[in-house]
């Protein structure tokens, strides 16, 4: 778990959730990644003192997500892996439960299904595919459908793909890809085994076109891999990448139809299908970001 700005009531709730699974065998990393957040720090000083399980790591500066991660796992003992947000909460028998299979068919990684709540925790009417192995194996390089807070996987296999890669966002869509380059083994549990929490403000229109960047960016050398067996990832190219397309006109384009997007959506989910194509066609003719993306949305409906 890497813990930034979270809520303190969230972040205790998560932490507890795991403290309190039926399954007890395992080390819990929680890395700081806030060195002037003095109320984290002293909560998670409190917890490592209260459970020996817990071991802490306090950067010295923020490094971001998947350096923190990295830094985790670089420490880590056990055979195996298991993601954690540090504001969601997963149900008592997830680790037992995502064990058992993980080791009962020898899988690389394993997700599962999960609840969506809001900020106060209230369950929300989403729900989300699942896919069978041979589909996710199909449709991963098309879109990410493994939800990174709900996966365990095997630290070897982790150590091999050399952790994660140094990106601002979709760090962990990037690990999916190279472990499926290599062959890894990936399966789908349709058991709500977290809670996952959905803030109003979690995504931004200048953040999620970062990560729509981002993810093109990602799939390009992925599809060059699979091509050519040269893996052509390279930071500072991509700094120059995200550098050119993502400005301010780029950005005000993005927010200006992002949010009435999301509403039109939501309409056709409920099939409200008038409602929901007068606020989305104008959209798809209007701004290049939204066309190839809601022809993939459109299959689901």
């Amino acid at each position: 778990m890497s813990v930034y700005n979270e809520d303190e009531v969230d972040l205790r709730t998560s932490i507890d959730s795991i403290l309190n699974q039926t399954y007890s065998d395992f080390e819990f990393i929680i890395v700081n990644d806030n060195p002037d957040n003095n109320s984290i720090k002293e909560l998670i000083n409190f917890y490592t003192k209260k459970d020996h399980r817990i071991k802490a790591i306090f950067n010295e500066e923020n490094i971001g997500l998947a350096e923190s991660l990295n830094r985790a796992a670089n420490i880590a003992k056990g055979s195996y892996i298991l993601r954690m947000d540090a504001d969601d909460i997963s149900v008592p028998d997830r680790i037992e439960k995502q064990l058992e299979i993980i080791r009962k068919n020898n899988y690389d990684l394993v997700c599962s299904n999960y609840y969506f709540i809001n900020e106060s925790g209230k369950v929300l009417e989403r729900d989300v595919k699942i896919f069978n192995n041979e589909d996710l194996i199909k449709t991963l390089p098309k879109e990410n459908v493994v939800h990174h807070p709900t996966v365990i996987m095997k630290a070897n296999v982790f150590s091999e793909m050399k952790g994660y890669r140094n990106f601002p966002c979709a760090q962990d869509y990037d690990l999916w890809l190279r472990m499926l380059s290599n062959k890894c083994t990936f399966h789908m549990m349709p058991e709500k085994l977290l809670y996952y929490r959905i803030r109003s403000n979690s995504i931004t229109g200048k953040n999620k076109l970062k990560q729509i960047h981002t993810i093109k960016y990602i799939k390009e050398i992925f599809l060059k891999y699979r091509e050519t067996g040269i893996d052509e990832y390279d930071y500072d190219e991509y700094a120059q990448y995200i550098q050119k397309v993502h400005n301010k006109r780029t950005v005000k384009d993005f927010n200006r139809y992002y949010l009435l997007y999301q509403e039109g959506l939501h309409d056709l989910k409920n099939k409200r299908i008038t409602k929901g194509l007068k606020k989305i066609v104008p959209i798809i003719i209007k701004s290049k970001y939204f066309r190839g993306r809601f022809i993939e949305k459109a299959k689901s409906f």
